[in-house]
């Protein structure tokens, strides 16, 4: 006899990722849990498919939280094209 699986109901999996997006506490949670498995000597190549990102992006916060700590595991402005319309075009 076989256990039951553990299901979530009320949320869909793209409710909960969207929750990981809308708040910068979990994110830097997230990235700084990759950082401590690293650390611990996890490759960054098997923990790809865990936190769903590029090797070269656990790398990436590897090295800025080595040179900036916490605060380099925040996600920097965009630096791509600048909005033609202003904020009051806007609304």
């Amino acid at each position: 006899m076989s256990r039951p699986v553990l299901k979530v109901g009320n949320y869909t999996p793209e409710e909960i990722k969207a929750l990981f997006r809308d708040d910068e506490k979990y994110t830097i949670g997230i990235r700084l849990y990759a950082v401590y498995q690293v650390a611990k000597g996890q490759p960054s190549r098997k923990l790809e498919d865990l936190y769903n990102t590029s090797f070269k992006q656990i790398t990436n916060w590897v090295h800025r939280f080595e040179k900036e700590g916490v605060a380099g595991l925040k996600d920097k402005p965009g630096r791509g094209r600048t909005a033609r319309l202003s904020q009051e075009q806007r609304e």
